[in-house]
């Protein structure tokens, strides 16, 4: 590349621009990754569904599960929709900003659970 035409160290294609640590593009602070959101138990969210799991596993007496990765996604997935949604006084926009997708995404998500109204 010729003197005259060097690129600024930001817009660098082999190195791409990034945030600073908690910095979003949406607009929301990140929690760094090793914090626990507990309930008021003192149990964070992947204890609950460990639990949840250990007692679902317990209740088939023997038999095996099938599509697990389907069922626990939908059966999460399904009340944090709800709870965003309600949390927000049903602005979709709002919503998705909190769960960190897009609107149309949301909207998708909606649909394939029944919420969409």
């Amino acid at each position: 590349m010729p003197a005259t035409q060097q690129r600024s160290p930001a817009r660098s294609a082999s190195k791409p621009a990034t945030l600073p640590r908690g910095a979003s593009t949406n607009g929301a602070a990140r929690r760094p990754a090793d914090a626990r959101p507990t309930s008021a138990e003192g149990e964070s969210i992947g204890q609950c569904v460990q639990r949840s799991l250990e007692q679902y596993f317990a209740s088939l007496g023997g038999a095996k599960p099938h599509a697990l990765h389907d069922m626990v996604m939908t059966a999460v997935e399904r009340p944090l929709l709800q709870f965003a949604l309600e949390r927000c006084g049903g602005n979709q926009s709002a919503a998705a900003q909190l769960l960190g997708i897009g609107r149309n995404t949301l909207r998708k998500k909606l649909v394939e659970h029944g919420l969409a109204a």
